[in-house]
Formats: C-alpha cells, structure tokens, sequence
C-alpha cells in the first residue's frame, strides 16, 4: 500500500512509518520545511514531502496517488507554545485540507484515519470517574485550544463520512508515553505537587503543602516519588498508552470498513492505580515514596475498549510494568536522565 502520513517525524508517526515500511509498505511522510528530523526518515526508506498543513495546495500534493491517509501531524501542547490562530490553522484547517484531498482520491483511497486526543473530554471532576470511559460517555467540552481544536476535527470527520462517504475513521489517544518515557511521568514525583501547591492560599490547600514540605525534607530535597490519593484516601486510577500499542492499533484498523465513520478511544490493556505502580516503581529505582491525601481533583478514571476490541482486534500488550521494567533498562544501559529533577 502507499501510506502517507502526516506528522511522520514526531514520536507515533515516527513508529507507525518504520513499522510499515518493515511490513514492506511504500510510506510518504508530510513535514514542516526545515524539519531537522526528516532527514531521518529518509534514512529509513520514507520519501519526504514538505509542506505547510494549512495550504490547500501542499496537501493535496502530498496526498495525491495516495491510498491511506494516516493524519497525526498537529498543534499541540508539547510542542508550543501555540497561538489560538495556530491551532485553528494547523488542526482544523488542515485536518479539512487532509479530507479534502483524500475525498478527491475517489475509489483509490482504502482509508483516511484521523488521530484526536482524550483531551477533548473533562475527565477530571471534583470526585473522579467510577465508571469505565466509552467513546460517547462524555460531552466534548474542552475549552482548551487544543482539545477544543480536536473536538472541531471530529466533527469535520464526521460530515465528511456522513455527507461524503469518505472512509474514515477518528482515533482517539490516551496519554502516551514513548519507550522509556514512564519514568519521567511528572505526577509519579513530589516535585509536581510542591510547584502546584506552593501558591495555594485556600486552608486545605495550605495543609497539603506542608504535608508536602515535610516529606520534601526526608530527602534534604531529593527525589522522592508520591503515591498519590484524594481527599478521602482513594488511590488515583489513569489509562495511558504506549506508543507500541498505537502502532499495533493502525496495524489492526486499516481498511477495515467495521470501523468507517466511527471513533474509537485506544489505551493500554489495562489502568494502573498510583498505590500499585508507585510501590513497584519504587522497587525498581531506589526512589523512596510517600503516600499523601491531596487537596486536589484526581486522576480517577479508565478506558472501555470494547468497540475498539470487537470491531478491529484491538489487542493491547503492554503494562505499566512492562515499561517500568524497560525504562530501568534503558537507564541501566546508560540511557540516563530520565527521572526529573526539581525545577
């Protein structure tokens, strides 16, 4: 197949496109002019197309005689700075120029696959989500540019799949992590939370600040990681991915017409519970830990994966603990610096 994917140099396209070009697919990667790393998905058999996603004209190039259209390239948080013309610009414009140009592929495209975020969703209310997230079981709400920007592209791959009948399909992420990347997590550490309680001048707030303080000076100010739980003592819950699991998600779902017009939240196989992972990444590090009731909305939810498992095989492989495992490694082959400092 002829792949193009947008975004092809950043950490999931970058994955995705060696992965197909491995399984023997021809792969065109869309990039900004001047991008440092194209060069190095060239190396790796990717042809390079530079454009702007904003141009009509540079995406249709890019997607001419193509036959799936994989559309990671985007404005987003980590690589801003981003003004709110830019996210307009870059996601939703180019997100219908991705459409536009794909619907004029006509019978030849297979699939047009259009990756959103759980950005789009409030999934931090005061008390926590007891039940497991399906695609439909929260409104789009997000007034973030970003996820805002996201929710706007759904929309725009649903008309075109309704009016259109293009092929297509929306892939929502959960947080994701690269290899190596867990340990990095800035709400596993104490250093987080001393940043965002320190100017909290509300009494609960104040108290969870000292609390913080005094275990802060266990370590003379090193590292120390936090088990972290709600007012009531309940454990945070997450679902986050990681990148290998998105490769495995586009292996699965493309060209399959179960999945046209729909959109599917990905995750890892399972959620992890901050009281179960801390523990362990505490094992595995040397990093002491503290258990601390924080003042604070949690991280309390997880994932359904069900339509994304009945209608294209999703089949998740790894846990939190497979990565933990695989991050020590790294660190033990001289990887290094990937545990946060206090900033």
């Amino acid at each position: 197949m002829k792949v193009l994917i947008t975004g092809i140099t950043g950490r999931v396209g970058a994955n995705v496109a060696r992965k197909f070009l491995q399984n023997g697919h021809d792969v065109r990667g869309f990039v900004w002019p001047g991008d440092r790393q194209a060069e190095k998905m060239q190396s790796v058999g990717a042809e390079i197309v530079e454009g702007d996603l904003a141009s009509s004209a540079d995406v249709r190039a890019a997607v001419a005689d193509q036959e799936v259209i994989l559309h990671l390239g985007a404005a987003f948080q980590a690589g801003g700075p981003f003004t709110p013309e830019q996210y307009m610009d870059t996601n939703v414009k180019g997100t219908f120029n991705v459409l536009q140009a794909s619907l004029e592929l006509g019978d030849r495209l297979k699939h047009v696959i259009v990756t959103s975020t759980d950005a789009t969703m409030f999934k931090y209310p005061p008390n926590g989500i007891d039940e497991p997230i399906a695609e439909d079981s929260l409104p789009l709400v997000s007034t973030d540019w970003y996820g805002y920007s996201k929710v706007l592209c759904e929309n725009l791959v649903d008309r075109y799949c309704r009016h259109e009948n293009l092929r297509a399909t929306v892939i929502r992420f959960a947080n994701v992590w690269g290899a190596g990347e867990i340990l990095k997590f800035p709400a596993f550490h104490l250093a987080m939370f001393l940043r965002q309680f320190e100017s909290r001048t509300d009494d609960a707030g104040r108290a969870t600040y000292e609390r913080l303080q005094a275990e802060d000076a266990r370590d003379n100010g090193g590292q120390r990681l936090i088990v972290a739980r709600d007012a009531s003592g309940r454990p945070w819950k997450k679902h986050n991915i990681e990148v290998r699991d998105i490769v495995h998600a586009y292996e699965k779902i493309i060209g399959n017409p179960n999945t046209f017009g729909s959109v599917y939240q990905i995750g890892a196989k399972e959620p992890f519970t901050w009281d179960v992972l801390i523990p362990y990444m505490s094992e595995k590090t040397g990093i002491p830990y503290s258990v601390v009731d924080l003042a604070m909305a949690p991280n309390y939810y997880e994932y359904d994966l069900s339509a994304a498992r009945n209608d294209f095989g999703y089949n998740p492989q790894l846990s939190v603990f497979d990565m933990v495992d695989e991050a020590v490694r790294y660190n033990e082959e001289g990887g290094g610096g990937i545990i946060p400092t206090r900033v």
